[in-house]
């Protein structure tokens, strides 16, 4: 018997590496606007936050400014930047494995809704995920634990104590616990160990298929 029903996913830095994309956004936006452009490290940040608070926080923008950032960034990214990605080793085998075991599967990602049913469509992956929660286009429904709770009720609305978030960032987890849900923070991802432990990760694995060992035990 598994532990878990269902399994979410964020998507950048826990489905697919997807810095290639959104570090090119970032550069492109910066370049139009007279910027000298950071370190790649300081950029590590944009891997889940929504973009407007992403370019507050690292570049200190006022919100109209922002707007402005994020429109010129979004020209570089429907371009090219959201193909710009490759999915992590042994990620598919996982998605695989649990579907064959009947646990149930979806993205809940800060990510537009657009973007991210675009992306899995062009990478054939869709026949993985039972359903795919997202931002919308302006971030107005943004808060990842309300993501999260639109993807359980995509999934039917099943017991929250039988689901499993799975991510990256600090973001994951704190939304995991304001939804009800335990969390597992992936260390292979764009955040570390501490940032995972210090929100309170339940559990915390090296690679996609330990994952699949957290459900199944």
């Amino acid at each position: 018997m598994s532990r878990f029903d269902a399994v979410l996913f964020d998507f950048d830095g826990t489905v697919a590496d997807t810095g290639k994309g959104i570090f090119g956004g970032v550069y492109h936006t910066l370049a139009h606007m007279g910027l000298e452009p950071p370190p790649e490290e300081k950029l590590r940040y944009f891997i889940g936050p929504p973009l407007h608070d992403s370019f507050q926080t690292v570049f200190g923008f006022d919100a109209e400014t922002s707007d402005a950032a994020v429109k010129k960034y979004r020209e570089y990214y429907r371009e090219k930047g959201m193909f710009e990605l490759t999915f992590y080793d042994g990620m598919e085998e996982l998605l695989v494995r649990l579907r064959v075991s009947g646990v149930k599967t979806g993205i809940a990602s800060a990510k537009p809704d657009i973007f991210l049913k675009e992306i899995i469509a062009r990478y054939r992956v869709d026949e993985f995920f039972d359903t795919i929660a997202g931002s919308d286009i302006n971030y107005i429904h943004s808060d990842k634990a309300e993501i999260i709770s639109a993807a359980i009720d995509g999934l039917g609305g099943l017991d929250k104590s039988r689901v499993l978030m799975a991510g990256d960032r600090k973001f994951d987890i704190a939304g995991a616990k304001t939804a009800g849900v335990k969390s597992c923070g992936v260390l292979y991802g764009y955040g570390s160990r501490a940032e995972l432990e210090e929100a309170g990760a339940e559990y915390l694995v090296k690679t996609p298929g330990e994952i699949f060992e957290i459900v199944k035990s």
